[in-house]
């Protein structure tokens, strides 16, 4: 059939046209922006795996510049370290000098001047060695003691939930109390770590864990895994312990779960129960376990990654109710004043407590006020009875609960206690008769023990002989007037963890250590007299064997950076390629159909105007 009224022709050959340049504008594309996958209607399965390698890709990238950041502070740490390293050799010259029987004590009362100033520049160093305003030696850093290179042991502790056991280094802890101890190797000088692995960890969390039911049931999971690490941490006196953890900021739970204890402060004796220290010992286990617990199941409110983040004293006084507000020190002085009371209802002693309370707010000294404000909020919540484990245990349940249903601190505390923490903290400041007698109850019922609530019976708190935390004889001495302090850093004190890997959870960490003459064993040497002179030999011969062990660690570290250095980029390198193939253009391939289509486009162009002409012609038959 001829028509005029639709050019069928001209139609066709248009669509033909229009395939045609749709796949010559594809093929400009991919030559102009080098790219196979430009939209995801080009590939969208190629350009899910694409964008996943992207991300990949340049996290890797940031880590290697990450590590690389990590090699330049180590070496300014080691840098600063040999300047130390020649301090101390010219301090040793001055002190063989010094120890020489030709000289008199006021040669060598000039030649200790340059000792001193030695002593001042080590100092200086130390403080004022940063990175980006780090300090590279912090006061709280690690101590250089050459042993802490050499008595570090470590495990892996994996609680079940379902039966209550617990696996060390992936075998089942041999028990509690004496049959346990008997299987450790005196000898060996890892008494205090195995004791801590395998008696003293497995019976606190079961304890915690049996106490606070809302926490335990709260885990959602069969297990929960964390690290142990035994060592040095800064010396005796200072840090016990602390508990450390890793959290993403968009949610879930917890990793990198962490407890160290710092093997300065306790001994084999302790570890045996016999030491002055063995109820401290215990304590700080449990101290750092409620807070490993509470950072696994209120991670929210632990970390502040979703706005609130707990007080200090909340987080260190709920961690006191577990190991014992009394076990380490913090209320020796509520100790004292309980040993004169006749009993429980005594209130001879009311007024020295009251001034007591008005010393120290709760932020101020959170191990010691803040432990009792913890203990009050409960006590209030659990309905205000008698001073007991139970009833306090009872109350902290109640707010715990409401924390995991998502209520703020203030609310959780305003509705089960009936008490706002501004109102706390007035009670404190002015020695509250309700405040006063509670905390008189709570001294007097915890005098002769730690005070913990996860371990006490109907008439105490934390006493019990067989129990984590038995009777502690120390409480029956004077008060201590500068009591030794449980330091906790969630964070951890002394140690940067650098990002090496496009993944959470990547991390390589490395320790910082103090490096002031203090730490080195130097705060005291003098070469004055020729027994000062050769005591100063002996005191810079260790010395600087601490600086060498620390020196040898950093450049360990170095060395470890950048092999690490050198697999990001190899690792770069080839996700880079696989990327290449799955998303650039084969510009070969793309010219042959670029070509190939151009060459159409014009054949349809061509064909398109002659269509148009063969209406035309049809009217030539109406003349």
């Amino acid at each position: 059939m001829l028509s005029v009224k639709t050019n069928m022709l001209a139609l066709n050959a248009n669509r033909q046209l229009g395939l045609v340049t749709k796949k010559n504008a594809k093929n400009t594309e991919r030559l102009s922006s080098g790219y196979r996958i430009n939209r995801a209607a080009d590939d969208a399965a190629g350009l899910s795996i694409s964008e996943k390698m992207r991300r990949q890709v340049r996290g890797l990238t940031q880590a290697a510049l990450n590590a690389q950041d990590g090699v330049s502070m180590v070496q300014i740490g080691e840098g600063a370290l040999n300047e130390v390293h020649d301090m101390l050799h010219r301090a040793n010259e001055l002190a063989v000098k010094a120890a020489t029987g030709t000289l008199q004590d006021a040669d060598r009362a000039l030649i200790d001047l340059e000792i001193q100033q030695l002593k001042a520049e080590i100092d200086r160093t130390s403080k004022n060695t940063t990175f980006n305003e780090i300090s590279l030696f912090p006061e709280n850093g690690l101590s250089p003691l050459a042993t802490g290179f050499m008595e570090t042991k470590s495990y892996d502790i994996t609680y079940n939930l379902k039966d209550g056991s617990v696996l060390v280094n992936g075998a089942a802890a041999p028990g509690a109390g004496g049959a346990a101890r008997a299987n450790f190797d005196v000898s060996s000088g890892n008494v205090l770590a195995d004791t801590i692995a395998n008696e003293l960890v497995p019976n606190a969390v079961q304890q915690i864990l049996d106490t606070f039911g809302p926490l335990k049931n709260n885990i959602g999971t069969d297990t929960i895994k964390m690290s142990l690490d035994v060592s040095y941490i800064d010396g005796k006196n200072h840090t016990l312990a602390y508990a450390s953890f890793r959290y993403s900021y968009g949610g879930g739970r917890p990793y990198g779960m962490g407890i160290r204890v710092d093997a300065a402060d306790f001994t084999t004796a302790d570890a045996q129960g016999t030491g002055e220290r063995a109820e401290a010992l215990k304590s700080t286990i449990a101290h750092e376990l409620m807070h490993s617990v509470m950072q696994y199941t209120l991670t929210d409110g632990m970390s502040g990654r979703k706005g609130e983040k707990y007080p200090t004293w909340f987080t260190e006084g709920t961690a006191q109710l577990a190991g014992g507000g009394f076990a380490t020190g913090w209320n020796d002085t509520l100790t004292y004043y309980a040993n004169y009371l006749a009993n429980a209802d005594d209130t001879s002693q009311d007024a020295n407590i009251a001034s007591y309370l008005k010393k120290f707010t709760m932020n101020g000294r959170p191990y010691g006020h803040g432990y009792l404000g913890a203990a009050y909020i409960g006590y209030l919540a659990g309905g205000a009875g008698a001073v007991t484990d139970t009833n306090i245990a009872t109350g902290m349940n109640k707010i715990f609960t409401d924390l995991l249903n998502g209520k703020s601190l203030e609310n959780a505390i305003q509705d089960n206690a009936g008490i706002s923490t501004a109102q706390l903290n007035n009670m404190f400041k002015t020695g509250d008769a309700s405040l006063t007698e509670f905390v008189r109850r709570l001294s007097y019922a915890s005098k002769d023990g730690a005070g913990s609530i996860i371990t006490g019976k109907a008439n105490g708190l934390g006493v019990g002989g067989s129990s984590l935390l038995g009777t502690n004889a120390i409480f029956n001495q004077p008060f201590q007037i500068d009591p030794f302090q449980v330091s906790v850093d969630l964070s951890g004190p002394s140690a940067i963890g650098l990002q090496v890997g496009a993944e959470a959870g990547q991390h390589i960490e490395f320790d910082l250590y103090q490096m002031n003459a203090q730490a080195l064993g130097l705060e005291d040497m003098n070469v004055r007299t020729t027994d000062d002179a050769d005591l100063a030999i002996d005191q810079l011969k260790y010395a600087i064997g601490c600086v060498s062990n620390v020196r040898s660690y950093y450049g360990a570290i170095q060395n470890r950076l950048e092999h690490t250095i050198n697999n990001l980029n190899n690792i770069t390198e080839n996700t880079t390629a696989a990327e290449s193939r799955i998303r650039d253009a084969d510009i070969a391939k793309e010219m042959v159909e670029y070509s190939n289509n151009q060459i159409l486009m014009q054949a349809g162009a061509s064909m398109l105007a002659q269509a148009n002409q063969h209406s035309q012609m049809l009217l030539s038959l109406l003349g």
